[in-house]
């Protein structure tokens, strides 16, 4: 058995040396140029900590203190890890399938305890029995998923727990798009699930010049109210900043209007059910113009759901030209997620954000989430695909350990020593961290 072991692990340890990669042909009179240096080469993330503007903290500061929120700051820590502990609602039939594998197996052991003829009437009293233990156990193996009702102090304590970690993992996506492509002016902005509005405040960060229209939908409508409330300052005698800015409570049926942005965030988690999820997406998708962003948490069941949208817009049939589309961001590949067919483990990252000062002085903390950012069109032959750190690199001396998904839809692990590697990959890699690209062919 030991020597199994050995042997598995020394496959593992010579595939990562005989994995040869090298710094991108494209990028190297660059990196000799000195414009790029190996600590901030273009793959890392320009975003490490984040934290909610300082007008809108203000603004947040006056609601809190007006409503007498603060008071209720232990029961947002509760709604916090209410929410982040979620599971997805069971699907049709996934419960009577359960009930009759509990059902064969409970009364197996019921029956196999009685020596004696049984009447119709002690028939009746023990499959009776049956069930009620049936209905005990489903109780206890079976979630209860129901959908949070956002009143008005369900909103101020979602403001208080959430909305610093979902603001900072926004900007973290978004600044993506915006490293990529510098020079991107999207018009119009639809954020669907909006809540208190940090989509709103995400891409306000990067386009306010340049947007629009905002769209935003959620079927709570204190939310609405509060999400206004913080862009006016938190004064309700305050004209709106933005003119074209629309709330809503429900997705419009028309299907004419796109934007240029289509933002979900923390939000299929409130359907009932999968196919509740992929009509959503498809809706989503059909008003999508540029870019489709998931974002849930980087939890399995969050994993889950964004892994579920991708693979259904990826799979969509390409008769229709405005149907075409690909991966933008985390992966480098359109296929399957290895991590999801391979290891039945989520693909995560994380990011780290400053906690608004509620009680006390705010502090750096950090949220896992999972996301995927999906273009329409087609992939330009030009993109180069460079490979995504999908956990954190285990830095020794002399040698760097990268688990890396690579555009061939593959998880390599690649060990970058001083001996075998130039440089300037040795260096790229040795400052890379989880969640970064590695600009390396």
């Amino acid at each position: 058995m030991f020597r199994n072991i050995r042997c598995c692990y020394y496959t593992l340890n010579r595939a990562a040396y005989t994995t040869k990669v090298a710094v991108d042909p494209n990028l190297k009179e660059s990196f000799d140029a000195k414009v790029y240096k190996p600590r901030k080469h273009p793959g890392t993330t320009r975003i490490k900590v984040a934290a909610i503007p300082p007008d809108i903290q203000k603004a947040i500061k006056v609601i809190l203190e007006d409503t007498g929120a603060k008071s209720m700051h232990l029961d947002s820590i509760k709604l916090n890890n209410y929410i982040r502990s979620r599971h997805l609602p069971p699907e049709e039939g996934e419960i009577e399938e359960k009930a009759k594998k509990f059902h064969e197996r409970i009364s197996k052991q019921v029956y196999s305890q009685i020596n004696e003829e049984l009447t119709e009437e002690k028939a009746l009293l023990y499959e009776q029995k049956v069930k009620n233990k049936v209905f005990n156990v489903l109780k206890k193996n079976v979630y209860r998923w129901g959908n949070i009702s956002y009143d008005k102090g369900t909103c101020l304590q979602y403001l208080m727990s959430r909305a610093a970690q979902e603001y900072a993992i926004l900007v973290r996506v978004l600044d993506e798009i915006k490293k990529k492509y510098p020079d991107y002016k999207p018009r119009s902005f639809f954020d669907f699930g909006s809540g208190v509005g940090t989509g709103t405040w995400a891409i306000n960060h990067f386009w306010s010049k340049e947007i629009f229209e905002y769209f935003c939908v959620d079927t709570s409508s204190s939310m609405h109210d509060l999400a206004r409330l913080i862009l006016c300052r938190g004064k309700d005698n305050v004209e709106m900043p933005f003119k074209g800015y629309f709330q809503r409570q429900f997705l419009p049926a028309s299907t004419d209007l796109k934007y240029s942005i289509v933002l979900s965030a923390y939000s299929l988690f409130e359907m009932p059910s999968m196919q509740a999820r992929l009509e959503t997406i498809q809706k989503l998708w059909n008003k999508t113009e540029d870019y489709l962003i998931i974002i849930e948490h980087g939890s399995f069941a969050g994993f889950k759901v964004v892994n579920e949208a991708r693979e259904f817009v990826l799979n969509l049939p390409k008769k229709s030209t405005g149907n075409n589309g690909y991966v933008f961001s985390p992966c480098p590949n359109d296929n399957v997620c290895p991590r999801y067919l391979e290891q039945e483990t989520p693909c995560n990252f994380l990011m780290k954000y400053e906690t608004l000062p509620v009680v006390g002085k705010s502090e750096v903390n950090a949220d896992v989430f999972s996301y995927v950012v999906l273009k329409k069109g087609v992939r330009p032959s030009d993109d180069p695909q460079w490979p995504r750190l999908v956990r954190a690199p285990v830095v020794r001396s002399g040698h760097t350990i990268c688990r890396l998904c690579t555009s061939q839809g593959e998880l390599k692990e690649v060990i970058f020593s001083k001996g075998k590697y130039d440089q300037t990959t040795y260096r790229c890699a040795r400052s890379s961290n989880w969640g970064d690209l590695l600009p390396v062919k």
